[in-house]
């Protein structure tokens, strides 16, 4: 409401405004010099009736156009910071969807690995009907039943995960967790990566926005390629505790850990140590922008004693991350 006062005023001619507010203070100074003058017992005299004009006269003016000099310089900042926080909006909408794009990259990966056995399956199924008698068409018709079932239930993990609605939709953390390993287990164990995930007693009172699976993601995601040239014993570990304040998630890989001068760095834009045909560097960042605006919580990374990698979320209770009583 100011601020709308403020541009409208400013949109008069300057030199009326000027004489508007000179007018005013002019004619309210002559009474006002009366009553202090009344009020402290002094004479009002012709003198002190035409300072009490000409002062406000000849020191209004100046002092109102510095004034709506200064307003307009204001004004003029005012909408240019305005300028650049639509922009810094907009850029982070457009690094957002490029992040998930990114991601949605790795997963059609992900969902090729999964679905080639159940494919191969089916396949053979199929043909073994085809050459088998009569009475096993049942056993076979199971198995394709069993592997139609999985290929349904994963690609509706995938499309509930890309989906826009469902971006804010809380949920508990056993169908996240379910999403995810969905998503990328069969991609992480074709690579000999064990994945292990641990969830506290306490995890089925909690609920939490679906956006938080994005991170969870990209953490895996990245654990993982850090463990593309580990020959063997490669491991990842996600754990889930709550504690009377919030919920905690760290991603523990067993990789070579991330060098010190660069881990500052890790969740800038578009940094990665990654080559460009495999990552783009905006798949922490996004990470972080999610924890830290969308649940007010933290996201810090450290190398263990073993030369691994540890993430560490935070997730203070909130509208996003509620522990039901």
């Amino acid at each position: 409401m100011a601020t709308t006062l403020i541009e409208k005023f400013l949109s008069y001619n300057r030199f009326l405004v000027v004489f508007i507010i000179t007018m005013i203070v002019v004619l309210s100074s002559i009474p006002l010099v009366y009553l202090l003058l009344l009020l402290f017992n002094v004479p009002y005299t012709q003198v002190l009736f035409t300072m009490s004009i000409v002062a406000p006269a000849l020191m209004v003016p100046p002092t109102v156009i510095i004034i709506l000099r200064l307003s307009r310089h204001l004004q003029y900042f005012k909408d240019e910071l305005d300028k650049e926080i639509q922009k810094t909006k907009e850029r982070d909408i457009l690094l957002f969807e490029q992040a998930r794009f990114t991601l949605m990259g790795e997963m059609m990966a992900n969902i090729s690995h999964q679905w080639k056995q159940p494919l191969n399956t089916i396949g053979l199924a199929v043909v073994t009907a085809r050459l088998s008698p009569r009475d096993n068409f049942n056993k076979n018709f199971d198995i394709i039943e069993d592997n139609v079932r999985y290929l349904s239930t994963t690609i509706n993990d995938f499309l509930s995960f890309f989906d826009k609605r469902t971006h804010n939709e809380l949920r508990t953390l056993d169908s996240i967790v379910q999403e995810v390993e969905s998503i990328i287990y069969t991609h992480i164990t074709n690579k000999s990566i064990i994945l292990t995930v641990d969830i506290d007693e306490d995890h089925t009172n909690i609920k939490v926005t679906s956006s938080i699976s994005q991170v969870i993601l990209n953490l895996l995601n990245n654990a993982k390629d850090a463990l593309e040239y580990k020959e063997k014993d490669k491991k990842i570990n996600l754990y889930f505790t709550t504690t009377s304040k919030g919920l905690n998630i760290e991603c523990i890989d067993n990789a070579k850990g991330i060098d010190n001068k660069i881990v500052k760095k890790i969740f800038e834009p578009y940094f990665t140590t990654k080559s460009k045909t495999q990552g783009t560097g905006i798949g922490l960042y996004m990470s972080k922008e999610i924890v830290e605006n969308i649940f007010n919580g933290t996201i810090e990374v450290f190398n263990t004693r073993n030369e691994g990698t540890v993430f560490r979320i935070t997730l203070p209770y909130s509208q996003n991350c509620i522990k039901q009583e």
